[in-house]
Parts: structure tokens; sequence; C-alpha cells
């Protein structure tokens, strides 16, 4: 991968979802305007040569009898950055070939090794999931979590964050922003851990 590519963050658009705006108290008139205005902010955001990771939850349930995998295509047609790797979500369909096509590439679980800043020496890992960990890889080394899924109802845990569109107002996010305030937060997670389950 280039590191020198520009690379965002996001999760969570819903595309096509009716209940969406309801569910999760979006400002929009209709899905209509709900899609029209994400789109908007990708591209206003995410250049064509950039890097989008999309944390999951493309799409959302369609009403009216259109396949996700339509309606994703129709959007994706809409959204100019050649380069979007999905971590899927529990709304993204599986194992449908035209579907999966439409991303650079797909994952369940992302975990990478390659991020820098300014006051550590050596890469500090990065997981991405659509669902928010209690512990991941790296966690008690201080490794850094993206996850989207809770539409910003689960509680932030040491240095993870929701990336999903409803708490960062609709727009992509830089990567790198976000990795700096997460790497900015104290490591939370003891060496030596006490053991909370009961024997049985």
């Amino acid at each position: 991968m280039d590191v020198t590519q520009r690379r965002f963050i996001t999760a969570d658009t819903h595309f096509g979802h009716v209940e969406a705006i309801e569910r999760f108290d979006r400002p929009f008139a209709d899905v209509d305007a709900m899609d029209d205005a994400m789109v908007k902010e990708i591209n206003d955001v995410v250049g064509p040569d950039d890097l989008l990771y999309h944390l999951g939850d493309f799409v959302g349930p369609q009403s009216g009898g259109r396949s996700r995998s339509r309606h994703a295509e129709s959007i994706r047609e809409r959204i100019t950055c050649r380069k979007i790797v999905l971590i899927r979500g529990n709304q993204d369909p599986r194992g449908k070939p035209d579907f999966d096509r439409l991303f650079h590439s797909t994952h369940e679980i992302l975990s990478l090794k390659e991020w820098n800043d300014v006051d550590r020496e050596g890469p500090h890992r990065v997981v991405m999931c659509h669902y928010g960990l209690r512990v991941w890889q790296g966690r008690p080394g201080g490794s850094l979590h993206l996850y989207g899924h809770t539409h910003g109802t689960l509680p932030e845990a040491g240095r993870s964050t929701d990336v999903g569109v409803d708490c960062w107002r609709y727009r992509p996010q830089p990567l790198g922003e976000v990795l700096t305030m997460l790497a900015e937060r104290p490591v939370d997670m003891d060496t030596v851990r006490s053991r909370l389950q009961p024997d049985r």
C-alpha cells in the first residue's frame, strides 16, 4: 500500500435505508436526500486518487423490493473515489460478487501495522472492524481500534472510537487525524489483569 496516499475513514452510511433517518435521528427529509447528502460529503472530502476505508453498512435494507447490490452500484457510480476498502457490516450483502466488485477489496476485519505518529518510533497497529471490540489485537501495547455499527451509542474504550457518519457530521475523516487523536490517549489496559469470569 502506498503510505503517501491520502486516506480517509467512515462507516454506517446505510445508503437507501428509509428507516435509518428515524432510527438514527438523521436530519434528512427522505432517503433520497440522505443518499444525496452523504454522496456529496464523500466527494467533497475524498478525491479520486485517495483511499477510503468504509467500516461497514454501506447500504441498508431497501424498500419496494429493491436489491441492496443494485442500489449500492447506483451509489458507487456517483462516488468519485476509485479505491474504497470495505470492512463488511451486518447490512452488507454476503456471497454477492456483484456487490463485492464495487470495492477495491472487502474484509471481515482488517489489521494493519503501518501507521507512525510523530512521538513514537515504529508503526502503530490499527484494527478496523464493523463491530466495537472490548479487546483487540495489540490493545495492551497501545494499538488503535476503529469501528462502526453502534451509531455513537457505545462509550469509547481506551484507544478506540466509532467512525460512523452519525458521530462525524456525515463526513469521512482523514485517517491520520483520527489515529493521532487516539494515540494521544493513555493505554488503559494493565499487563496483568484480574480474572472476572467465575469458575465453572
